[in-house]
């Protein structure tokens, strides 16, 4: 991993910015052609807490249901069971699309085909809650952007606290068009996931440019802005990478060995935590690097201009 800090990387500064604008647009185009799966947190449908008398498991219930509904994917937590002395009980909360009457009572009847059982409690989730849902998670992102704007102007500049959050807008989109791409279901626990992503590839972004900062304000003697925001990622990068790699290897593991219920929300955050490892050391200092360049030839060609007073 050496040659990681020996490398120029605002001499590449343009490639990295073109591949992540051609990742966005791929990503933007998966959203408006294949759109988000959404799941019954979002479009509504029958919540079901399910108590059965003995030992069931998660696969036994979920193929219980599918060989009773048909191609539904329904989504099944487990929970302690409550109100019962029997140590065998297990409990299940599930959550299927909307089902007419007919498809309730099949399921139902169905189900003791698995064993004895018991509806603690039902619930329909409403279109108009699901609507709500999205318009708060919306709301959340936000507003997260905006604060962080304002904290990271205030502690550094306004100039990196745009490049940061254009770097984060670029870790939702890409995240948000993998997970169309695959038709991966999209529930509440995605909210999660991508405030948690938001928060993660802040928390790096800030070390990249706090790096900037301190150089910038004790630049070597002849250092160009190009060479010292190149030696300013060389200082970070091993610390970001490694901690993004351990970071993912624990997603994996949760993907694969964590059961269908956390897949989703792992392969969210990893999808997102390697967008952000990328944009935080790449997109960021990009940005930051081609702006703040701009404004220095700006000045400069103000200065030229100036008449001489006599």
């Amino acid at each position: 991993m050496g040659w990681l800090t020996r490398v120029s990387y605002m001499k590449y500064a343009k490639h990295f910015l073109v591949f992540s604008l051609i990742t966005v647009l791929v990503s933007l185009g998966a959203l408006m052609t294949k759109g988000l799966n959404q799941g019954i947190d979002f479009t509504g449908g029958l919540m079901l807490d399910l108590q059965f008398e003995q030992t069931v498991t998660t696969a036994q219930l979920r193929d219980g249901i599918t060989s009773s509904l048909g191609a539904v994917d329904p989504q099944i937590q487990e929970t302690e069971a409550k109100g019962t002395d029997k140590p065998e009980a297990t409990e299940f909360l599930v959550r299927t699309p909307e089902l007419t009457a007919e498809q309730k009572a099949k399921l139902f009847e169905d189900l003791k085909s698995i064993g004895a059982y018991s509806v603690i409690s039902e619930e329909d989730v409403s279109g108009s809650v699901s609507s709500e849902l999205t318009q708060k998670a919306l709301l959340a992102v936000a507003i997260a952007a905006v604060l962080q704007v304002i904290y990271i102007t205030i502690r550094f500049q306004f100039r990196f606290g745009i490049t940061a959050v254009i770097a984060l807008l670029h870790d939702v989109i890409i995240t948000l068009g993998v997970l169309s791409l695959f038709q991966v279901q999209v529930n509440s626990n995605f909210v999660a996931a991508i405030l948690t992503v938001l928060g993660y590839s802040m928390n790096d972004t800030v070390v990249v440019i706090d790096r900037i900062r301190e150089n910038l304000h004790a630049r070597k003697k002849g250092e160009s802005l190009e060479e010292m925001t190149s030696r300013s990622i060389q200082e970070v990068i091993t610390r970001s990478i490694y901690t993004g790699v351990s970071v993912q290897m624990m997603l994996v593991a949760l993907m694969i060995w964590g059961g269908g219920t956390i897949f989703d929300f792992a392969l969210t955050l990893l999808v997102g935590i390697i967008a952000g490892t990328y944009s935080s050391i790449f997109v960021a200092a990009a940005l930051w690097f081609f702006w703040e360049r701009s404004v220095g030839e700006h000045s400069k060609s103000t200065v030229k201009s100036k008449p001489v007073k006599a």
